[in-house]
């Protein structure tokens, strides 16, 4: 009996011990499948999340992109607005200088045209006083006098009339074509008033060729081209002839689209037509060659005919060895070799020069004038085509 007992417990412990053994592993088996599980569902977790990154990473890399694109438009916008601004900038500026060049032209039209209204004015009122009396003389002439050739007194006053009215045309003509205008705008008096103008242009350079493009340049730059406005003259004169006089008994007064303006009033004014720009050149041409380098060289104002019936206005500076320099400011012409100023055959810088005048068909006739600075007189040196004056230039 006493040695069962400890046996029997001992077989008593040992079971129970072996029952909490599985009770044991069966905890943990539990415990590893739940953490399985998890794990599971973690990994699960784990891949939605990272295809949650990359997609959110292919969306920033995409956003990336497009504000790496946004930037780069944004600064060529900058740029384009920066460009645009200066652009603005300049034409803000240029719309300004011509608004002032606007006022100032403005200014000088109603001075101008202030002047040609007094004038014309003038003018008219002498036209009625003429045709008054000439009304008055007519009716004499053709009633007393005429039938009697008797009262010498009224004759005598008429013809005074008849030249009155000559001499009248005469100085009208002289304000509307060119050849007869010599006389007040080519004078000694005219050509010395280009004093200061041409020496402000040429400063002290003593170079003549230079010289000569900077005076035309001046030209170029500084005189605006503006039509000419209307000036009267008289024509469709009728006589009688009484005792082998001729006396003037009736004519008539029209207005012709030329106004020839002195060297002076183009230069103060700056605008003028190729008239007007054509003997401003010349005069400043002559007062350089005659009072600055001490020669007054040949020196020509060429008066031109084109096909299509219009007329112009150019210089022409011969050169020895039959060569030809042509200066035309309202042409914009000159004879030139790569901008510069030089002198060319004569027959072969007319056909040039021709061909810049394309568009108004081609050059007929040119008239050569050579004046005399003391009274203004002139003498035509060479007229004829393009040949010709070229033949008369290389002799």
């Amino acid at each position: 009996m006493e040695k069962w007992v400890p046996v029997a417990l001992i077989a008593l412990l040992l079971v129970g011990s072996g029952g909490g053994y599985f009770l044991a592993s069966n905890t943990l088996q539990s415990q590893v499948t739940s953490l399985e599980g998890q794990l599971t569902t973690a990994q699960q977790q784990l891949s939605e999340k990272t295809d949650d990154y990359t997609s959110l990473n292919d969306d920033y890399q995409a956003l990336s992109q497009e504000k790496a694109s946004l930037e780069s438009s944004r600064a060529t916008l900058q740029s384009t607005y920066d460009s645009l601004k200066t652009s603005y900038d300049t034409l803000q500026t240029s719309r300004d200088s011509l608004q002032a060049d606007y006022t100032a032209l403005s200014s000088q039209y109603d001075t101008l045209q202030a002047g040609v209204d007094t004038g014309l004015a003038t003018l008219s009122a002498d036209y009625v006083g003429l045709q008054k009396d000439y009304d008055s003389l007519s009716q004499m002439l053709g009633s007393d006098v005429y039938s009697t050739f008797g009262d010498t007194q009224m004759l005598n006053d008429f013809y005074k009339l008849t030249l009155a009215v000559r001499s009248l045309n005469a100085t009208l003509w002289e304000y509307c074509n060119v050849v007869s205008s010599f006389k007040n705008t080519l004078t000694t008096s005219e050509v010395l008033k280009m004093e200061t103008q041409v020496g402000s242009i040429i400063g002290s350079s003593t170079d003549a060729w230079a010289n000569y493009q900077r005076i035309h340049e001046y030209i170029t730059s500084n005189v605006d081209y503006v039509h000419d406005t209307e000036s009267p003259y008289i024509h469709g004169y009728t006589y009688r002839d009484v005792n082998g006089v001729r006396y003037l008994t009736d004519f008539d007064v029209s207005t012709i689209d030329n106004y020839v303006q002195t060297p002076e009033w183009t230069l103060q004014n700056k605008q003028g037509d190729c008239d007007d720009q054509g003997i401003l050149e010349y005069a400043m041409l002559r007062y350089y060659n005659k009072y600055i380098v001490g020669t007054d060289y040949n020196l020509y104002l060429a008066e031109l005919d084109f096909s299509d019936g219009s007329g112009h206005i150019a210089v022409f500076m011969p050169v020895s060895g039959g060569q030809l320099t042509i200066l035309d400011p309202a042409g914009n012409y000159l004879t030139s070799t790569y901008s510069t100023i030089a002198s060319k055959a004569a027959a072969s810088e007319l056909e040039a020069y021709n061909s810049h005048w394309s568009s108004t068909g081609s050059i007929t006739q040119i008239r050569l004038y050579y004046i005399d600075p003391v009274d203004g007189s002139y003498n035509l040196a060479s007229e004829g085509t393009r040949a010709q004056v070229a033949s008369f230039l290389s002799n």
